[in-house]
């Protein structure tokens, strides 16, 4: 996130990594594309089929207004589950694929700072100096008010284990987002 003028993209699935190649493709500048060590949970529909994703993008997955819910990359999904579960149990959470962490959707986060005073950055990398980093600086600097939790890998080294069970470890599961949202 660090390099000036680049673009920093993590897609939810393979159909937005496709969408997201072909926004870079266009793109006149620096462009990467983070993805996790793993298998895509679907296989993508057919190339041709799928279309660029408009750049600088966020897809609200649920909408909500008591907090946001911000997953980046594959943590989209858990993030939208993790809105599910909260919204059962009366906090109303809106998730959010998160799909450019650089730059970030400007009228997204406009509008979502409207209603909500938590924001949840749910990342598959580390936090320190990730988007959730990135953003809790520029909420201290325009929007104090705004509390932001960054969640993903500490900054330790982890155990060799699968990606799952290192998600896990990290609570990067929905219960794992819930319970930190409630504490």
């Amino acid at each position: 996130l660090a390099v000036p003028g680049m673009t920093v993209t993590a897609p939810k699935d393979a159909d937005e990594l496709v969408g997201l190649l072909r926004t870079g493709l266009a793109h006149d500048g620096p462009f990467c594309t983070r993805y996790p060590r793993d298998k895509a949970p679907v296989d993508p529909n057919p190339v041709q089929s799928i279309p660029a994703v408009p750049y600088g993008t966020w897809e609200i997955l649920k909408p909500g207004h008591d907090v946001a819910i911000l997953g980046a990359g594959t943590m989209a999904l858990p993030a939208l589950a993790a809105a599910e579960l909260l919204s059962a149990q009366g906090i109303d959470a809106v998730a959010v694929n998160a799909r450019f962490l650089k730059p970030m959707d400007e009228v997204m986060l406009a509008r979502l700072l409207r209603d909500c005073r938590l924001l949840v950055t749910v990342e598959e990398g580390t936090v320190i100096n990730g988007f959730g980093a990135v953003l809790a600086r520029r909420m201290q600097e325009s929007h104090p008010e705004v509390r932001v939790l960054s969640l993903g890998i500490a900054d330790a080294l982890m155990v060799q284990a699968s990606r799952a069970e290192q998600l896990e470890q990290q609570g990067l599961t929905p219960s794992g987002i819930v319970a930190r949202v409630q504490a």
